[in-house]
């Protein structure tokens, strides 16, 4: 039987430096399933709901961050995310952020991964094989200074665009102080100019619409201050 939902994992470096790295990205990806008649439809149906990915840590992985979801501790090394439901043919996005200790040179074994999930019309819980994820140590010097994988990179940064996004209406919504605007504004900048980098055009759109929400910003503080 086929899984309802159907992930990919993708660090952002694969080899680092023998003597540990930080800021090393793990973007999740994972896509609804769709059968033949669901390709044939304009709406699609949940085709899991309740998904929950647990992660367990080896020793020399820290976790230092989490984008597009919330992480609970759990018992040992581990980590729980709920990540809610998923529709046919949709794909969604987590990035995690991690300092790998030092460790000799060689592949390594760093994250143990295990999905589970409900099926729309189906109680009974599923869960998909677990998931081993190694990293390999180097000592090469070309490691120095490589640019990470672009794929994580762009979706680790419209991950954080839609956290802005979000800090910012709950901050109108509960009337707390406003995100200030250099912090609107940077997010914009960094979309730019990796979309400069890259010619993709859907980072142009995402920085076009971040420098417009900031127009808004700096309009609106401006009538309170003349106001």
């Amino acid at each position: 039987m086929q899984a309802s939902i159907q992930p990919v994992f993708t660090w952002s470096q694969e080899r680092i430096l023998a003597g540990g790295a930080k800021n090393i990205v793990l973007l999740v990806e994972w896509k609804g399933a769709v059968n033949s008649e669901e390709s044939r439809k304009k709406s699609r149906k949940v085709v899991a709901r309740e998904i929950e990915l647990r992660i367990w840590l080896e020793g020399h992985v820290t976790v230092t961050g989490c984008y597009g979801c919330a992480a609970e501790e759990g018992e040992g090394r581990s980590l729980l995310l709920k990540l809610g439901k998923i529709h046919s043919g949709q794909r969604r996005y987590i990035a995690l952020e991690f300092t790998m200790s030092g460790m000799p040179a060689g592949l390594h074994e760093a994250l143990w991964l295990q999905w589970q999930y409900r099926q729309s019309t189906v109680e009974r819980i599923r869960e998909l094989p677990l998931k081993k994820l190694g990293i390999e140590y180097s000592h090469h010097t070309d490691l120095i200074g490589s640019r990470p994988c672009f794929h994580v990179e762009k979706h680790l940064e419209l991950l954080k665009t839609e956290e802005l996004l979000a800090e910012m209406e709950a901050a109108r919504t509960s009337r707390k102080q406003a995100i200030p605007c250099d912090k609107l504004r940077r997010q914009a900048d960094k979309l730019l100019l990796l979309a400069a980098r890259s010619g993709d055009m859907q980072l142009v759109k995402e920085a076009e619409a971040l420098y417009k929400q900031l127009e808004g910003e700096e309009l609106a503080w401006s009538k309170v201050v003349t106001g």
